[in-house]
């Protein structure tokens, strides 16, 4: 299993960034989709503004975040600092393959999935309602943002 790293911006006087290790996706400030692997984007508001969190990681259940506490939005922006976890409003899926965001944690509940280099500029089901998600997953009973 690789080690997978989660990045958080800290005010220091130096502004340094500390590592921390989680499992099993990566979220950091700075980092974009580049279309080359699983990467999806969370945004504080509608319309992809404000504040934002990059996550990648494989596909499937090692690509997945079981549950969102603990994650903050790290960009600059209106929601720095305030949780992921049923804070989102829009989400860029900057992936080659779905990506499956849910309402409950561990991959539950109503969802919304979002075809691969596809926005959605206001999630339906999981509109400030997000607590995990699935790189490489399609829900079934799902909104698709296509």
């Amino acid at each position: 299993m690789a080690v997978i790293r989660r990045t958080l911006a800290v005010a220091l006087p130096a502004a340094a960034a500390i590592a921390f290790s989680v499992s099993p996706a990566q979220a950091g400030v700075g980092i974009y989709c580049t279309g080359e692997a699983n990467c999806g984007s969370f945004y504080y508001n509608s319309g992809l503004t404000g504040s934002r969190t990059t996550f990648t990681g494989s596909g499937g259940i090692n690509g997945s975040i079981s549950d969102l506490a603990g994650y903050k939005f790290l960009d600059a922006g209106a929601g720095k600092g305030t949780p992921v976890k049923n804070g989102a409003a829009s989400f860029y899926n900057g992936s080659p393959t779905p990506t499956t965001i849910f309402f409950n944690s561990n991959a539950n509940g109503p969802c919304d999935t979002v075809a691969p280099y596809t926005n959605a500029h206001r999630l339906v089901n999981t509109y400030n309602e997000n607590a995990s998600f699935m790189f490489g997953a399609s829900g079934s009973n799902c909104y698709k943002f296509n």
